[in-house]
């Protein structure tokens, strides 16, 4: 076999290897070694520190999303059930994010109320102590430090939290995921967009014809407006970059669906899931969905080109 052949195999192998599916291994609840207590009293402490600079006197609201049993199965509070949001198996931080914009949407939409509202300490944490078992959500309000910027991403937080060891944490500390956000100039201009996105209706003869979306500019509604494939499900809009703070909620989200948020710098992507119920106990969603087909056809071409080169090499031997 000739070296531009074992060249052509390694490049080959090389690909179908690249290409093949790697897992990370995340630490979930399958790997407790023990079950949870429900009844113990959990405490949360969330630290908002920005490039060195600790926020003292952040107002910080913490909601209860969802309640947790002693075989890790979260069922959503009275306040977040209309959702219909699946907390259990989700793996992935992407899946995370989804469900965390999600959940600042229900929020606005509603007017859903905070559990607690606390304020941070010198050292720029809030405490928030004698909790039940559950899950939560902590939003900061933006804030800045003269020319320091700083948004502080909420805060959703498993009470108890899994430590390596796979023992439960009913005392969690976690630091707020922080941006700094770039220099203010009012002349310039953003532009803003939202599309809609439907999944899982294929086997539906009809989906809705149209759905209502409102969008809000710090938190004050800003303008509604209907999607449709009049319009190709999208509608964008143009603003001043002042730094104002934007959200999208679908208002009257058809029967049947499960509406989802995810934002993308200033794209906004609302999707609504047929709500097929939830997975079987024997079938967990593991929020990690593999194509399997892929890696099988890849491995189908490299043992084809290996066939093929091995062909070839015999021929060049003759």
């Amino acid at each position: 076999m000739t070296k531009r052949t074992i060249g052509i195999l390694l490049c080959a192998l090389c690909l179908c290897l690249h290409w093949l599916p790697f897992h990370g291994h995340a630490l979930g609840t399958e790997d407790a070694v023990e079950p949870i207590r429900p009844a113990e009293r959990c405490a949360l402490t969330v630290a908002y520190v920005c490039d060195g600079t600790a926020f003292e006197g952040l107002s910080v609201k913490l909601y209860k999303i969802a309640e947790v049993s002693a075989d890790f199965q979260y069922s959503l509070t009275e306040p977040f059930a209309h959702t219909g949001l699946i907390l259990n198996g989700i793996r992935t931080t992407g899946e995370w994010d989804v469900v965390r914009t999600t959940l600042e949407a229900a929020i606005l939409a509603d007017s859903i109320p905070a559990d607690r509202t606390a304020a941070t300490d010198a050292q720029g944490r809030v405490i928030f102590e004698d909790l039940d078992t559950g899950m939560y959500l902590a939003v900061a309000e933006e804030a800045g430090v003269e020319a320091l910027h700083c948004y502080f991403d909420p805060a959703l937080v498993a009470l108890p939290g899994l430590d390596p060891e796979g023992r439960w944490q009913y005392q969690v500390e976690v630091h707020a995921k922080v941006a700094i956000l770039p220099p203010i100039d009012p002349d310039e201009t953003i532009e803003l967009s939202v599309l809609k996105l439907w999944r899982g209706d294929e086997v539906l003869l009809e989906r809705p014809k149209s759905v209502e979306i409102e969008i809000f500019r710090n938190g004050v509604s800003y303008e509604t407006v209907t999607l449709s494939e009049e319009n190709n499900w999208y509608y964008s809009w143009t603003a001043q970059d002042d730094g104002a703070s934007w959200m999208v909620v679908e208002r009257n989200v058809p029967e049947g669906y499960i509406m989802t948020l995810e934002v993308r710098d200033t794209a906004f992507i609302v999707t609504n899931d047929l709500d097929m119920g939830d997975p079987p106990p024997d079938s967990p969603k593991t929020g990690d969905t593999v194509d399997l087909l892929s890696p099988i056809v890849l491995m189908g071409i490299c043992g084809s080109l290996l066939i093929i080169l091995g062909v070839s090499g015999k021929r060049n031997e003759r």
